[in-house]
């Protein structure tokens, strides 16, 4: 595991050209889970966001201001995120990013929009840098909250654009974790793949504790009793990893298609358990996609981390809408960065072109399907395994891109 400090120590002449921060840097804070099982998720996009950050800073930062990334450890719990942001105003920060479960990101929402107008001369900004509920830009949305990845109704209408193309899964067996994203990918994927593809039998639907299980192996057994020939599951970090592992054991040999298993831990546990293309990623994208800007920041962040960046988009995407909006409004004022924010264009690690949508601040992008193989035909492998992904299809952004259902308070 990489030390969140890595970035400090490490011989880059990049790293070392960046000055020690100074009292008026533009603090940047992390509100995620530092502890407890979901933690080497949380390390991994602190590593992604530190690298991010690093760059910018060595290239003069923003409006003169050095970005400086504050950590503190919300327990995966909605009421200490409340607590924890608090804190995290009270050192300096700006911006408040969670990204590991939407509960912790509605909350970090509720709690900032009490703040502002409380506190009208002291805004602060919160990014969503890896949620996947689409309330945060739906019933949740609030004009200083950015979401920087594609939200599950979003992933989910590009799965279904898929698997329209595969007529050969007919019996579908759902797997869910307890909770809003869980529970509300559940709900999506039964009525947009179910409205593609009709024809589809749900032959099983199981919920299970969030971040609890540590053996799968009854739910690999339920899977092979359905006659299922394919599986959806949201499940994400250590769950997802432990329910790939349960099915190499169980050699369960269909195919999965899942949302995070470009996160830590899955590529190994795909690789062990021998499910060779067999397990899909339906996500932002990842580093299976043919692009020379990908592979290049891929292997130079490789190169100090020994760690895929592209498992977690939201955070270059974010560092890079920053940059963007406080070059436009020349200021790092709240009211202005947000204001540059609405319709920023960037274009995010993969190579695409992305917009902020002004209507609900959800990002537009592409998305991609790719399968993790043994033979990565970009040469990118995935945590020192030699498996890697392999792109089976790219979805354009107006074909994943929803109505927005956001009835915003503008001040």
């Amino acid at each position: 595991m990489v030390h969140r400090n890595f970035l400090a120590v490490s011989g880059l002449a990049l790293m070392t050209a960046v000055p020690a921060f100074a009292e008026d840097t533009f603090k940047f804070a992390m509100i995620d889970p530092f502890s407890g099982p979901a933690a080497m998720v949380t390390e991994r996009i602190e590593n992604v966001l530190r690298y991010s950050v690093d760059e910018v800073n060595a290239a003069g930062g923003i409006n003169g201001q050095q970005i400086e990334i504050l950590t503190f450890d919300n327990k995966m719990s909605p009421q200490e995120t409340a607590i924890q942001a608090e804190k995290a105003i009270d050192a300096g920060a700006r911006i408040l990013q969670t990204s590991v479960s939407s509960g912790n990101t509605f909350a970090l929402v509720d709690f900032v929009k009490k703040y502002n107008r409380r506190n009208p001369d002291n805004k602060v900004i919160v990014f969503d840098g890896a949620s996947h509920d689409p309330a945060i830009t739906g019933e949740k949305c609030s004009y200083y909250s950015f979401s920087w990845v594609l939200n599950s109704e979003m992933k989910t209408k590009g799965l279904a654009t898929y698997l329209a193309t595969r007529d050969d899964i007919t019996k579908v067996f759902l797997l869910n974790a307890e909770g809003s994203s869980g529970l509300t990918t559940r709900d999506l994927v039964k009525e947009m793949v179910g409205e593609a593809r009709p024809d589809i039998e749900w032959v099983g639907d199981d919920i299970h504790p969030l971040q609890k299980v540590t053996d799968f192996a009854p739910y690999i057994a339920k899977i092979r009793a359905s006659g299922a020939d394919a599986v959806i599951t949201s499940d994400w970090g250590a769950d997802i990893a432990l329910v790939l592992k349960a099915a190499g054991e169980g050699g369960l040999d269909i195919p999965w298609f899942t949302y995070f298993t470009t996160g830590p831990g899955a590529p190994t546990a795909i690789a062990q358990a021998g499910l060779d293309g067999l397990v899909y990623s339906a996500f932002d994208g990842d580093a299976g996609i043919v692009s020379d800007e990908l592979k290049a920041f891929e292997m130079a962040y490789r190169e100090v981390t020994q760690q895929s960046a592209s498992a977690f988009p939201g955070d270059t995407s974010a560092i890079r809408g920053l940059v963007a909006a406080a070059a436009a409004a020349g200021s790092n004022d709240a009211d202005a960065l947000v204001a540059a924010l609405e319709g920023i264009s960037l274009t995010t690690v993969y190579g695409a072109e992305a917009e902020m949508r002004p209507d609900d601040h959800q990002i537009l992008a592409p998305m991609a399907i790719s399968r993790l193989v043994s033979v990565p035909p970009t040469g990118l492998d995935e945590e020192g395994t030699g498996w890697g992904w392999e792109n089976v299809a790219l979805i354009p952004a107006d074909q994943v891109t929803l109505p927005s259902t956001c009835a915003m308070d503008r001040p």
